[in-house]
């Protein structure tokens, strides 16, 4: 309604609105919070572009709304959490830093379908492999649905990797399959094709370890902080997933 209401209007500033916009209603999101705390402010957005209220200034309406609130702080201590993959905001997020990776020339829509999945790099049922043996107990738990740990895949490659040794996941990633008999195409997503590409160079041994997970963690917060236009320099310089 905002969106329409600026288009409605000719409001200059609409691309700079749309920013501010992703980034307040994704931290309340990510926040935990419900639609009944930013519904006033919602119906104020149409109001003050109705008003052709420089952008600034609905900028810093929406900043003291999220600073009164305490919305960042709990949106990071959320983002930390050791169990991000059961929120439903994860795979959405991955998809912003996906469109942020990828060329405008070749964006094209992803659609939040059952044929998109949460890939678990270090698998949920990782202690069924010796291959997995290399991690201990204690670090893959804290490490298994963290931020540091996940991707996203198709639903038909995720399926296939799905609860198999890195080496294994690594082929079917780059479309050969479980035993290496296809000639599928490398994964579509850039954000799964760096962990593929780190893999070929040889980083960390060609297995995905605690440093790899630590690694893709600050990796994440970067992206996320780029995106967000949120200040994550305390959890990258304390690196470590925690319960919330």
């Amino acid at each position: 309604s905002i969106l329409l209401t600026a288009l409605h209007t000719d409001y200059s500033a609409y691309e700079e609105l749309k920013m501010q916009l992703r980034r307040f209603y994704y931290l309340y999101w990510i926040a935990g919070k419900t639609l009944s705390q930013i519904k006033q402010t919602s119906f104020n957005i149409i109001r003050w572009v109705k008003e052709d209220k420089s952008i600034k200034e609905i900028e810093n309406e929406l900043n003291n709304k999220l600073s009164s609130d305490g919305i960042t702080k709990l949106a990071i201590r959320n983002l930390k959490s050791e169990q991000v993959a059961s929120e439903p905001w994860i795979k959405p997020l991955l998809l912003l830093i996906e469109y942020n990776a990828t060329d405008n020339s070749k964006l094209s829509f992803l659609a939040l379908n059952k044929y998109l999945h949460l890939e678990h790099i270090l698998p949920i049922k990782h202690d069924q492999f010796e291959e997995w043996g290399h991690i201990p107990k204690e670090k893959a738990a804290k490490w298994l649905n963290s931020a540091g740990n996940l991707t996203l895949l198709s639903g038909a490659k995720n399926i296939e990797a799905s609860n198999n040794p890195f080496k294994v996941k690594m082929s079917i990633y780059k479309g050969k399959g479980k035993y290496e008999d296809k000639n599928d195409k490398i994964t579509a997503f850039l954000i799964t094709q760096q962990i593929v590409q780190d893999y070929e160079m040889n980083r960390y041994d060609k297995l995905w370890t605690e440093n790899s997970m630590l690694d893709r963690w600050i990796w994440f917060f970067n992206e996320i902080g780029e995106i967000l236009d949120v200040d994550f320099s305390e959890v990258i310089g304390n690196p470590e997933p925690e319960v919330v």
